[in-house]
């Protein structure tokens, strides 16, 4: 780490308090580009200082049994990583969008202006995720296996360069500037999790009655790149990154409450 001294618990202080502000922002339609680019630019200066916190990480050590390197008491830690997946289920993926480390380092290098690769069909993203968990729990649980380590994010945000799982991530993250996140979406065991949970978070992305799609808009569904700004997508895959809003012409997309749901 670049300041070994600092405690993994204040990264994670961090997440729980910019969540709550982030939620804020969100829901009074305040968060705009710049306050989006500073919170992910924050949460990846986070993740080289402390690593933390790197749920991903952490929830592979707890199914291995290894406590030594979780950055605080295994129950503390359990605690934290259910506390997020309750607050995804009211929130969504606020977390995912723009708190961990991986997922923000990923982000910035998508918004590289390039020419980007967008995947055609997300179910089979998403199955390939889900399967891939069930793999990554019976490794971990059974054969006590750490699969997470060969994806070098531990290695990468060490700045440990003589390892070569260190530039196995490099080529991640270089395939993030064409492909949207792709640890994310294909491999975080935590992600897969809180994907699930967020198909009924209370807060989400919805249109309004002012919405133009009946002249077939699709601009918000142009701009998505998880195909996941459709009137009935499920939003398990909307990690509120706002392109949607952004490229909304009449300003239809709120993060709001269903109001049948609510009902």
């Amino acid at each position: 780490m670049v300041f070994e001294k600092i405690p993994s618990i204040v990264g994670m202080v961090y997440a729980i308090t910019a969540f709550f502000i982030l939620a804020y922002l969100f829901y009074k339609n305040k968060l705009n580009k710049k306050v989006g680019y500073l919170f992910l630019l924050i949460s990846t200066i986070f993740g080289f200082m402390i690593f933390a916190p790197m749920f991903p990480n952490q929830i592979q050590l707890l199914a291995v049994g290894d406590t030594s390197q979780l950055g605080g008491p295994a129950q503390i830690v359990g605690l934290i990583l259910l506390l997020f997946i309750v607050l995804t289920f009211v929130f969504g993926r606020i977390f995912c969008g723009y708190l961990c480390p991986i997922g923000a380092v990923q982000e910035l290098a998508y918004n590289m202006p390039v020419k980007k690769l967008k995947l055609g069909n997300k179910k089979l993203s998403i199955v390939f995720h889900l399967l891939f968990f069930l793999a990554f729990i019976v490794l971990s649980v059974v054969f006590s296996i750490k699969i997470l380590a060969y994806f070098g994010f531990r290695d990468f945000f060490y700045l440990n360069v003589m390892s070569l799982f260190f530039y196995a991530f490099l080529i991640l993250l270089i395939l993030s500037v064409f492909v949207y996140r792709p640890f994310c979406r294909f491999f975080c065991p935590y992600g897969a999790v809180l994907s699930l949970v967020s198909i009924k978070s209370i807060f989400k992305f919805r249109r309004k009655d002012n919405c133009i799609d009946f002249k077939k808009c699709k601009a918000c569904e142009k701009e998505c790149p998880t195909n996941e700004a459709g009137r009935s997508d499920l939003k398990q895959e909307c990690y509120l990154c706002s392109r949607c809003r952004y490229a909304c012409p009449v300003d239809a997309i709120g993060y709001n409450i269903n109001k049948k749901e609510a009902k």
